[in-house]
């Protein structure tokens, strides 16, 4: 994950520092030479050439400074060839980073990792859910029964766990790198880059098998450190399939599969595309989940939101009753989705708020859900029933002690935690939790 991203900073900053002669050399006059040339052939067709080149070059700047100024959107994809994502990084970082006045990147000290040994067989399951907002659960008490399946799950397993809690951001692309990395601070970018915590690669090194089934594109995997993945699968492996049923693929892939997670140490990650806008779209392969009007427009959005809620309840109680009916070794479930979606709650500024990518803690509400299956091993289940509104940190925390490793992190300060912004940097905004067992307080840093 972002290797490209970190190569091309690293070089970069080395060469501001060196007075600007190697960034010249070795970005602007190639681009500026090879316009010269076009534009030095006389022929009239050059300059259109020369037209379109300095149009498809100035494309990314435009976009950076007009349209969609985040450092985030233009992060190398692994969709994308090398070319394209050097653009990108270098267009993030001459119209976006530089013109801030950005601080030297900040400089935290680093995790201490112990692991231990366990080659006893078990499976780790992490549901990373999308856009999914904790007020409009059945089970955490909304209104409208959107969870049926899951309540019952609940009132016959004592282990079970639904909570609020905490996303690491407000945007999957931050959310994401930040969570699978156990990362505490909004700006620790270089810990994001280096790996050393990522979830992936501590299974792969813990002797796991990695298992990615998504549901997303595969620019989102680069998130996912795919070089410690096993088996994955992401919607190109099934595009046609998922236009037509959605998140419905998942269930079949996972069936597909399912073998694989009856024996050895497993580490799986299924990730969702429900609930995105347009909400309707994430349920279409599931005909009971339309029970609230969509045609009501004066309710459609709540309306299309709160089905794709009971679409989710299908899905995930599937995925739980699985390892609790079928599979015989200790497994271990997790939900958690990479953030909110606000749905109208009142904002900082007492305005209702809806959708996410922007700063509000109504976006970083989410829900969790957890359970343990064939194991008397209750450290995990209880750990979490212990925190009020587990973050992201947390849980990236206890995953990690299921793989077999205690993670210190010196940079902790005891009941204070972040959400981050839309800038994986953290130069676009964060909010600084304040949370122990009887209050909670945001304070917001823009």
């Amino acid at each position: 994950m972002f290797y490209e991203v970190k190569e091309i900073f690293e070089s970069a900053s080395a060469m501001i520092s060196k007075g600007g002669i190697l960034v010249l050399l070795m970005v602007f006059i190639p681009y500026f030479t090879l316009i010269i040339l076009y534009i030095k052939i006389k022929r009239k067709t050059t300059y259109i050439a020369s037209f379109l080149i300095i149009l498809i070059l100035l494309i990314l700047p435009y976009k950076a400074i007009f349209k969609t100024p985040r450092l985030g959107n233009f992060m190398p994809r692994n969709d994308s060839v090398s070319l394209l994502n050097s653009l990108r990084t270098f267009t993030a970082y001459f119209c976006l980073y530089l013109p801030k006045n950005n601080k030297n990147i900040k400089e935290y000290k680093e995790y201490e990792i112990i692991y231990s040994k366990d080659d006893n067989p078990k499976n780790i399951v992490l549901i990373l859910g999308e856009s999914v907002n904790a007020n409009h659960i059945g089970l955490l008490g909304y209104h409208r029964n959107t969870t049926p399946k899951l309540q019952d799950l609940a009132s016959n397993d004592k282990n079970f766990i639904a909570k609020k809690g905490f996303s690491s951001s407000v945007l999957t692309k931050v959310s994401l790198p930040m969570f699978m990395n156990i990362a505490y601070n909004h700006d620790n970018i270089k810990h994001i880059l280096n790996e050393n915590t990522h979830l992936f690669k501590l299974a792969k090194k813990a002797g796991f098998k990695t298992f990615y089934i998504s549901n997303q594109t595969e620019a989102e995997a680069s998130a996912m450190a795919p070089n410690y993945i096993d088996i994955i699968f992401t919607k190109e492996n099934y595009l046609l399939e998922s236009e037509k049923i959605g998140d419905m693929v998942l269930l079949k892939k996972f069936n597909d599969l399912q073998d694989e997670f009856k024996n050895g140490k497993n580490f799986i990650i299924i990730h969702q595309r429900n609930a995105h806008s347009p909400y309707e779209k994430g349920y279409r392969g599931y005909n009971q989940a339309q029970e609230f009007d969509i045609n009501d427009i004066k309710n459609y959005k709540i309306n299309s939101y709160d089905n794709a809620m009971i679409f989710n309840d299908y899905l995930i109680s599937n995925i739980f009753k699985f390892f609790k009916d079928r599979v015989k070794i200790p497994s271990f479930i997790i939900f958690t989705p990479d953030h909110g979606e606000a749905m109208g709650e009142l904002g900082k500024n007492n305005n209702q708020e809806y959708g996410h990518a922007f700063l509000s803690e109504n976006v970083a509400n989410i829900p969790i859900f957890a359970s343990i299956y064939n194991s008397d091993d209750l450290n995990f289940i209880n750990n979490i029933k212990n925190i009020s509104y587990p973050t992201h940190y947390e849980l990236g925390l206890e995953i990690a002690k299921l793989l077999g490793y205690d993670i210190k992190n010196p940079n902790y300060i005891k009941d204070t935690f972040y959400i981050n912004g839309v800038d994986i940097t953290g130069n676009a905004g964060y909010i600084e939790i304040k949370r122990n067992s009887n209050s909670i307080s945001f304070n917001y840093k823009e």
